[in-house]
């Protein structure tokens, strides 16, 4: 199976996440590039408020060809309660992804994960191949390698079944 993780990360949570997968999985990586919304505190307020207006921000994706791959994992944080909005920006763009895809999520106590996956689905032509929640201190502080092989194992069960 040929697998893809394409992320976004504002923060360096989510890309600690993607780089576990991506191992796991034995995945080509790429990330999604937004300017607008740099690490600190008044970026943090700003991403806030465009995530709720939904105001997608110009991004520079991957220089992938996903259409080659048999699964792309995406990943992002969660904002407001939304997938962030780079990643929302590069579904926008009408990607040429496969039939399955699958999220993995970061998330802190404030922003629930269902929501955000929900919203994620809704984006897609197919349904969600699957989906993983990590919270914020979680993706951070503990080793994650038990949930993320739990998550890759998944997936490829689903491929062969």
């Amino acid at each position: 199976m040929r697998t893809a993780i394409i992320f976004y990360s504002r923060t360096g949570t989510t890309r600690r996440v993607a780089d576990a997968l991506a191992a796991e999985l034995d995945a080509d990586i790429g990330e999604i590039h937004c300017h607008r919304f740099r690490p600190g505190p008044l970026r943090y307020l700003m991403a806030g408020y465009h995530s709720v207006k939904g105001n997608l921000p110009t991004i520079e994706g991957p220089d992938m060809d996903f259409s080659s791959h048999d699964l792309v994992v995406i990943g992002t944080p969660v904002w407001t309660s939304h997938p962030s909005l780079p990643v929302r920006a590069f579904l926008a763009g009408k990607p040429d992804l496969p039939d399955r895809v699958a999220l993995f999520l970061t998330h802190g106590g404030h922003s629930p994960a269902e929501t955000a996956i929900s919203e994620f689905a809704a984006l897609l032509p197919h349904p969600l191949a699957g989906s993983l929640a990590i919270d914020h201190d979680t993706a951070l502080k503990a080793d994650i390698s038990e949930r993320v092989r739990t998550f890759a194992a998944t997936l490829i069960a689903n491929q062969a079944g």
